[in-house]
């Protein structure tokens, strides 16, 4: 049973860690959407298509980037929100264990009532309910852009009338007026929904990590650097298999490859169907992993890792404090 006050202990000790993630994410959400407003990407569309080889790095194809939902989406793929969803999860999973032994404070836990697993756990709830509430901030955030948000668009052109024959052509001549239309009216925040819970799906990996990481150290900076440059290699791996055709199979080595929310918009657009499907087949009639597929391995290996950092903190000798 999981201790009241050890789950007291750790909310006091995030909440403003949390708060500022969750302002953060929402705040830059909201922006987010403000400045797809601001550019007409049909004007730059000749532009990108000069870059088409670059299109392998993208895991939608570029035309989805001419549209609102497209571009909107790429709000889950920003440097910004992955950093404040990985902030959060490698703080608190480093903290649990080796953050603990660290101040010299396990001692002090320990020597109450409590289990480990308890003091290991309750950390693990508020890490993963924290996850939960950065996810949800980020979903708030798009939606509160999108319901806010005006964006010009060329109104339909004017039209001439031939009389007697009361045929009707577009007028060339006639200047092109814009007219403001409510975002709302042209995208779903509903769509963006699969986004976000691929966003939570990554966070509570990298909590899980962090937590295993934090089981087996007692310095919570070494916990942080190890979680961090295995974070950057996993990246790297991402990148060196999207470049190279033949380096491909490198793309299977990394977590990454599972957080593609842009994909999943994507697929609640088109195929809304298959938006929560474990899989499904292809246009080639093989069968893939759908939206949910990709999830469950993110958490399913986050909740492993927690479970190895369970076994872990049971059996090990807590070193003396320093």
């Amino acid at each position: 049973m999981i201790n009241r006050s050890l789950i007291n202990k750790s909310i006091v000790e995030s909440r403003l860690l949390l708060v500022c993630c969750m302002a953060a994410l929402f705040g830059f959400c909201w922006t987010r959407v403000w400045l797809v407003s601001q550019f007409e990407m049909s004007r730059f569309q000749t532009i990108v298509e000069q870059f088409q080889q670059f299109e392998r790095f993208f895991p939608v194809p570029f035309e989805q980037l001419f549209t609102y939902a497209g571009r909107i989406a790429l709000t889950y793929d920003e440097p910004i929100v992955v950093v404040c969803i990985s902030l959060w999860a490698i703080a608190r999973g480093s903290d649990c264990i080796s953050g603990e032994i660290g101040r010299g404070t396990m001692e002090m836990l320990l020597a109450q009532p409590v289990s480990r697993v308890q003091v290991l756990w309750s950390h693990v709830l508020v890490t993963v309910a924290g996850t939960g509430l950065l996810a949800i901030a980020s979903w708030l955030g798009v939606y509160v852009g999108i319901q806010t948000t005006v964006v010009e668009e060329p109104a339909p052109a004017a039209r001439v009338t031939i009389p007697w024959f009361g045929v009707e052509f577009p007028n060339p001549l006639a200047p092109v007026q814009m007219e403001r239309v409510p975002m709302r009216e042209r995208v779903r925040a509903t769509w963006f929904v699969p986004a976000a819970f691929n966003l939570f799906s990554l966070g509570v990996f990298g909590a899980g990590l962090s937590t295993l990481m934090s089981a087996f150290d007692r310095y919570r900076w070494r916990t942080i650097g190890i979680v961090a440059g295995f974070y950057l290699v996993q990246m790297t791996l991402k990148i060196v298999g999207l470049a190279a055709d033949h380096l491909s199979w490198l793309s299977r080595l990394t977590f990454f490859t599972a957080y593609e929310p842009e994909r999943f918009v994507s697929v609640a657009i088109h195929n809304s169907e298959r938006t929560w499907s474990l899989w499904f087949r292809d246009a080639q009639g093989l069968s893939v992993l759908g939206p949910l597929g990709y999830n469950l391995i993110l958490l399913g290996l986050g909740f492993a890792a927690f479970v190895g950092a369970t076994i872990v903190f049971r059996i090990r000798d807590l070193p003396a404090p320093l």
